[in-house]
């Protein structure tokens, strides 16, 4: 390797070259926002030679401009081309290699380190040493040391993607290619979320005071395990563990009032405790950030963190939010001023997915008459016509997903509160009902190697693990579900300026959450933007799943929770 201090000569069409960015004291909550941190150095490998630039001005444009017809190779590319727009412009690029997200499009599952360091073992034989890695949250300049360090991993990073692209298959750069990185783009160009924080405040507080409320009627520290597997020893009941699993089993199989309500008294204060801490005040003043005076939150979405290939999102996690036992968390995201959200989810879209990938001419036949499954399903089990808010339609929900997921006659009985006879014979009425979802599930547990999505993403079996048997058949469902949704992001992005409010507008989207899209635009264009969203999210799928209707219900309002 040799280093060069300066901007890089003109580089040949399709040359593959490297960069890399060093950053100083970032917000170590925070680092995939541009909003702290001092510009370290930027490095660029076009082979043997790394140019390596430390100063904010023109070299950095120039240095840009040298490469700009060559293939850009990164790892982790957001995180740097994020903190890059801050100071050169950097465009949507179909010539864009990322080492990490393309490492777990061929391997997730099969490995669980995805790091550069990882890469380099594995197709360099090199152990590397990243000690040095942390002196860059306190450095305010570049030492002898850390220069060698940003350089070298360019260079590595150069050298690794180079030995991807021998072993890459076909199906997994089109993933790549089609799915994944315009996802990324789209990503890079999230906008905020916003947040009623008052309000967000006072559910914390009303969380708190509501744990309070609970402790004091308890006679120990409902957090303590000690402390509460002696209250049950004491009362004739041997708990293996306090935690939640075996607290629910005592709800539902003892009989005793005294022990069911101390059991639930704390898994209430120990739920009231969680939500007031996680999402109290320390979450806003670690993520709330203000543009125009409106506090807004940007998660950090990872485009393929999951083994199923599904996307990721922390700092804050925005899908972790709760939902269906408190939907006043919803309702603190709100639509910026002027603006509404246009909220649009997939319907039904795993069973779909399912229908699909089992072929069964019935599940087909339900969803190509635009009927609602779980009503279906539910007529044909207990043959009676049943509506929408019947309690039976949300134990077909589960049904499904324990018939795609290989889910179990005791899981079932567990997850519905149902007894184990009665979980059985729901199981097997599905079976009878869909044959051919059976049969599917049959021929992918022959799969040992691994499992694909509908587009060929991999997913490695580990054979060794409690949870492979489930794998097989929930990652094909899972992982098609997450390219669908990706895809659908992607194109929306693409398309976003060939609209005219595109020119004026910027992109919509603040969260993907799962089977959900939630964009914040204005509210003259609410209407236009949703029907274009419908259309797009339909015909991804539609063309992903051919022989498949979908559908995709669209809610436009001025909070997260009007969608719910």
């Amino acid at each position: 390797m040799n280093i060069v201090y300066g901007v890089p000569p003109k580089q040949p069409k399709n040359t593959w070259v490297s960069f890399d960015t060093e950053i100083f004291s970032l917000n170590t909550k925070q680092m995939h926002r541009p909003t702290s941190g001092k510009f370290g150095c930027l490095t660029i490998c076009t082979g043997e030679d790394v140019y390596y630039i430390d100063t904010i001005d023109q070299r950095l444009h120039h240095s840009f401009d040298a490469i700009e017809d060559c293939v850009w190779v990164a790892q982790k590319s957001d995180f740097d081309i994020t903190h890059l727009r801050r100071w050169t412009n950097i465009p949507p690029r179909k010539k864009l290699w990322d080492t990490m997200y393309i490492e777990r499009i061929m391997w997730n599952g099969y490995y669980d380190g995805f790091s550069i360091a990882d890469q380099i073992r594995r197709y360099l034989d090199i152990e590397v040493d990243k000690s040095l890695q942390k002196s860059f949250e306190t450095a305010t300049e570049m030492s002898p040391e850390q220069i060698q360090y940003a350089c070298l991993d360019s260079y590595y990073t150069l050298q690794v993607a180079k030995e991807q692209k021998k072993v890459i298959d076909d199906k997994s750069f089109d993933v790549w290619k089609h799915i994944d990185l315009p996802a990324l783009w789209a990503v890079l160009d999230f906008k905020g979320f916003a947040v009623d924080v008052d309000r967000w405040v006072a559910l914390a507080e009303k969380n708190r005071q509501r744990q309070v409320e609970i402790d004091e009627q308890l006679p120990f520290n409902p957090r303590s395990h000690t402390q509460v597997k002696k209250w049950f020893a004491e009362h004739k009941i041997v708990l293996e563990s306090s935690d939640e699993e075996h607290l629910q089993d005592v709800i539902r199989k003892n009989k005793r009032v005294d022990a069911t309500a101390m059991a639930q008294m704390i898994l209430e204060s120990r739920m009231y405790g969680k939500r007031a801490s996680t999402y109290g005040k320390d979450w806003v003043d670690n993520y709330i950030e203000y543009e125009d005076g409106v506090p807004v939150v940007y998660s950090e979405f990872d485009i393929n963190r999951a083994e199923t290939g599904r996307m990721a999102s922390s700092s804050p996690n925005l899908q972790n939010v709760p939902v269906r036992e408190t939907p006043e968390f919803r309702e603190c995201f709100i639509a910026r001023p002027g603006n509404s959200l246009v909220i649009a989810d997939y319907s039904a879209q795993e069973p779909r997915v399912t229908a699909f990938l089992s072929q069964d001419k019935k599940f087909m036949e339900v969803f190509n008459r635009g009927e609602d499954i779980y009503i279906y399903m539910a007529k044909e089990i207990f043959h009676e016509d049943i509506k929408k808010g019947d309690p039976r339609r949300a134990q077909m929900k589960s049904l499904i997903l324990g018939m795609t997921y290989g889910l179990s006659k005791y899981g079932l009985a567990k997850r519905e509160g149902i007894d184990v006879e009665t979980a059985e014979k729901l199981l097997t009425e599905s079976f009878r009902l869909f044959p051919g979802v059976a049969s599917w599930m049959e021929k992918q547990q022959k799969n040992k190697k691994y499992v694909t999505t509908v587009p060929g993403r991999k997913c490695w079996i580990n054979p060794y693990s409690e949870q492979s048997k489930r794998n097989v058949l929930n990652s094909p469902i899972q992982g098609t579900a997450a390219d669908m949704m990706k895809m659908a992001m992607g194109r929306l992005h693409e398309e976003w300026y060939t609209h005219s409010w595109g020119f004026d507008v910027p992109f919509g989207i603040c969260a993907p959450i799962h089977d959900e899209l939630i964009l914040d635009v204005p509210t003259k264009i609410a209407q236009e933007v949703s029907t274009v969203l419908k259309k797009t999210m339909i015909d991804v799928a539609e063309q992903m799943c051919p022989g498949i209707k979908f559908n995709a219900d669209i809610a436009i309002g001025s909070r997260w929770s009007e969608k719910h």
